[in-house]
């Protein structure tokens, strides 16, 4: 089964933010594997649990902070004993890339990281995590208004936020896996896939790279993961070209071809299948 794309309400069409405040819910609650194209920072406030973030499960607890690029696989997993509280962050690109003055990559300058290194969980110390707080009950207190200029106030209080988050944060580089939910050959075998997005990914031939059958290989991946290999090896191929038909010059049929996909029908019926939009169209909507 592939993620679901969580999609957000149309009316926040012409301001794309959203802001989840505090919010409890329980493992029946809490989507399964999804993406969508907002960034989203979780903050989290109380409870315990296990975040599932592209290759990486990362256990949860008070405190810690979760950074999401867009179009980043994802799911929670809160303990049915001590549900996860948490603030949710969610808002299109297109707020950050809109400064008035400077540069605006600085906006999102710890999404940019989280993605390269493979590493979305952070922390801040104690007196930079009080001033956090009180950036968002700012923050909220304006969400929640009808204020004039209330637009303009969300968006100065999100770039202070991304702001003290890259300058403040303490990298959790040593995170704490459980062995109960990840065996260490998934670990290997999520970053194998990653690196060879564009060569061979077949069920069989992953299996064996790790020396393990291929019923058990696809029975725990999707018991892990909550999707077949398949399914994931397409979402990651064609997140990899959403990223190059936004960034990159090259002609869609090489970037086809970087992608892992064999030819070019397969290629556009697999984007639009996923997107609803073909290579190009994507191209033209996104530069």
């Amino acid at each position: 089964m592939k993620p679901v794309r969580k999609q957000f309400d149309v009316k926040q069409s012409l301001f794309p933010f959203y802001l989840a405040y505090r919010d409890s819910k329980s493992p029946q609650h809490e989507l399964p594997d999804h993406v969508h194209e907002w960034y989203e920072i979780v903050i989290i406030h109380r409870g315990k649990g296990t975040f599932f973030i592209d290759q990486t499960f990362y256990d949860v607890k008070e405190g810690d902070i979760f950074i999401i690029p867009s179009n980043t696989i994802h799911r929670a997993i809160p303990d049915e004993t001590n549900l996860i509280t948490s603030t949710a962050i969610f808002f299109s690109p297109v707020l950050i890339q809109q400064a008035s003055f400077g540069d605006p990559s600085s906006y999102y300058a710890i999404f940019n990281e989280a993605r390269t290194i493979k590493n979305y969980k952070y922390s801040l110390r104690p007196d930079h995590q009080n001033q956090l707080n009180e950036s968002i009950d700012k923050l909220v207190a304006e969400f929640k208004s009808e204020n004039q200029n209330r637009e303009n106030a969300i968006i100065l209080w999100l770039h202070l936020i991304l702001l003290d988050l890259y300058r403040n944060r303490l990298q959790k580089s040593t995170y704490n896996k459980s062995p109960l939910l990840e065996p260490e050959w998934m670990t290997e075998i999520l970053a194998f896939i990653n690196k060879n997005l564009n060569g061979r990914l077949d069920l069989n031939f992953l299996a064996k790279r790790i020396s393990i059958s291929p019923a058990h290989f696809s029975r725990t991946f999707k018991i892990l993961l909550g999707m077949n290999v398949s399914d994931y090896i397409i979402e990651k191929r064609i997140n990899l070209a959403k990223e190059k038909l936004k960034n990159e010059n090259e002609k869609i049929s090489t970037i086809s071809k970087q992608c892992g996909f064999n030819s070019m029908p397969h290629f556009y019926r697999t984007f639009k299948k996923q997107t609803s939009m073909t290579p190009s169209e994507y191209r033209r909507k996104t530069i």
